[in-house]
């Protein structure tokens, strides 16, 4: 209607309704600006809808031309929409109103085009999310380790389900998951849903096929996931993927969204925003819940393949040496021109520790490689005379032999082969408290691993008391470290110097110090003995000239302790170390799987 101003009556403007319309809409107040128009309930619908559409996003919107018709009864308007949505971010254009006049007064001729040119009583306004594809990861020379691989999902549509728990009974027999989750999730899925039980990989699934004929609700989905060529190829250290959890969920913030695979161990975690990257985000037109056209996209961050220093080749060696053992083992092998990790082995398969890198263990008598380099550098020749009796007692504390027997007064070259416990505890009173600690830094005992997985440096401590030091002498006492970490006391003595490991092409390279030439060259000499005439005899017939040492580490409480077997070894430009817990003696359980290893890259 008319309104009186100063005395006369000023007509009414287009804008009057427009701006409150479009105040309204820009503050969130999407029914209350619907009741600005001529049709307050179909626009309060469409303007809820549009809004949720973009996850909530904010509006700035503002007149850019008006123009009323020259009968005074209608108006257009062109409009200007700044939307900032959620993760997505700003989004802008310009769409237009009408108005109309009735009875003095002018109202919003309301229209969905307003939201946006293309929204209609159908099409509405939504946004989606798309993953980045999964990255690779290769080997050494661009080989796939884990790259996307056929897959078959097997699991149930839950209302199809009876009985939750005598089908998820059944599923978990074939395909050994837990019945009693796997029930909880069934009842808790709405009918429609799809319950995974577990993702094969096509070949098992066809095995276990015939198995799961029958079963109550049974459903399969083909489709792909990143997996490795075998279920048990460098499993602990490729990690595995899965959907990501709670707490993944929520440390990913918005690249992440319940039911993406994550990254839940291993590289695969470490590396989980380079090989996942970040999901590209749309705005689309939505008709029926289906995304038809793209009105803006904003691209992501493509994933990356990642190439690792693994070979193939090395690493089915070392699966096959190791074979389906399911006792806890470990077998690495390095360059030792480089430090680049060649394989990393572990069992049992299924579990997600990775012995081999992260385990740290006392290194029992493989560290007798150290403990004779600092006995070279006091002056000790392989020539001398050290007895070897078969027990001994230093400072109280009484020590034997294991694997060589003992006996006599050889010289200290049969002592090292035939790892003569006694005589090296005997000579433990030339060194001094940091002599040991301070070697083995030359052998890469107690330098950092700066690897993108768990990798605890060693520990030689210092030690004070003799006994302790006798101990230390053998690889006992508070001495600790990794599979990793003794390959690379072979790859040492094989190069002349210590390199540290590397798992990753862009890991940084680092050196040790080169070993004095006398000291790498006894230790070669000793270690080639300890394969021809001592307790590595395993690896005599080998192909080329391995040199080793065999280890058997006592632990635990108890009479008589228990071992955990050892054997580390090199052949030209291959390192390996090869651990087996509570494997009784190195030279006779892990010296046979370090050759098994070695034959197979002959």
């Amino acid at each position: 209607m008319a309104v009186r101003v100063g005395g006369k009556v000023a007509e009414p403007e287009p804008g009057d309704a427009l701006q409150p319309f479009l105040t309204a809409w820009s503050r969130g107040d999407d029914r209350g600006a619907a009741r600005l128009t001529d049709a307050p309930d179909e626009a309060a619908r469409v303007l809820v809808e549009n809004r949720r559409g973009l996850d909530g996003a904010s509006l700035r919107a503002r007149v850019v031309r008006l123009r009323e018709a020259e009968d005074g009864r209608s108006a257009r308007a062109r409009l200007r929409l700044d939307w900032r949505v959620p993760v997505i971010g700003a989004w802008g254009y310009e769409t237009e109103a009408r108005l109309v006049r009735a009875a003095e007064r002018w109202r919003v001729d309301w229209g969905p085009t307003i939201v946006h040119p293309f929204v209609d009583g159908v099409a509405r306004l939504g946004t989606t999310r798309d993953p980045a594809r999964r990255g690779r990861i290769v080997d050494r020379v661009g080989r796939a380790v884990v790259t996307e691989r056929a897959v078959t999902r097997v699991g149930v549509e839950a209302g199809e389900v009876d009985a939750p728990a005598t089908t998820a009974r059944q599923l978990g027999r074939v395909l050994d998951v837990d019945a009693r989750s796997l029930a909880a999730a069934i009842r808790a899925a709405g009918p429609a849903q799809f319950v995974e039980a577990a993702l094969l990989r096509r070949a098992d699934y066809r095995r276990r096929r015939g198995q799961l004929r029958g079963i109550d609700g049974l459903t399969t989905v083909e489709g792909t996931a990143p997996l490795s060529p075998s279920r048990g190829f460098a499993r602990a250290l490729l990690g595995t993927v899965a959907p990501a959890t709670a707490e993944q969920l929520e440390a990913l913030g918005d690249t992440a969204r319940p039911g993406d695979l994550v990254g839940q161990s291993g590289l695969q975690a470490a590396l989980a925003r380079r090989l996942g990257g970040a999901p590209s985000r749309r705005v689309v037109l939505r008709v029926d819940g289906t995304a038809r056209d793209t009105l803006l996209e904003r691209g992501g961050a493509g994933s990356k393949t990642v190439r690792t220093t693994l070979s193939v080749r090395a690493q089915r060696a070392a699966e096959s040496a190791l074979g389906g053992r399911s006792d806890e083992a470990a077998l690495v092998a390095v360059q030792p021109s480089t430090g680049d990790v060649l394989a990393v082995a572990n069992r049992p398969t299924g579990s997600t520790f990775d012995r081999a890198v992260e385990g740290r263990y006392p290194p029992g008598s493989t560290f007798k490689v150290v403990s004779t380099a600092a006995l070279v550098r006091d002056g000790l020749s392989a020539g001398d005379t050290v007895a070897c009796p078969r027990t001994l007692r230093i400072g109280g504390r009484p020590f034997r032999n294991f694997e060589g027997g003992g006996g006599g007064a050889p010289p200290f070259a049969q002592d090292f082969a035939q790892s003569c416990n006694t005589a090296f505890a005997s000579l433990a009173p030339r060194l001094g408290a940091t002599d040991l600690r301070s070697v083995a830094r030359d052998y890469g005992l107690g330098e950092p691993l700066k690897l993108p997985v768990a990798a605890p440096r060693a520990s030689v401590p210092r030690v004070d008391d003799v006994a302790s030091r006798a101990a230390a002498m053998i690889g006992q006492d508070r001495v600790l470290a990794s599979p990793l970490s003794m390959a690379g006391v072979a790859a040492a003595v094989a190069d002349g110097r210590w390199r540290a490991p590397r798992l990753l092409s862009t890991d940084s390279r680092r050196a040790g110090r080169a070993l004095p030439a006398r000291e790498r060259d006894t230790l070669r000499t000793l270690m080639r003995r300890v394969v021809t005439d001592g307790t590595g005899v395993a690896v005599r017939d080998v192909p080329g000239a391995v040199r080793g040492k065999s280890g058997t580490a006592e632990f635990g409480d108890g009479e008589p302790l228990r071992t955990h077997a050892w054997f580390i070894a090199y052949r030209d430009d291959l390192a390996v170390a090869v651990l087996v817990e509570n494997g009784s003696a190195g030279g006779k359980v892990a010296a046979p799987i370090a050759a098994r290893f070695l034959r197979a890259l002959q």
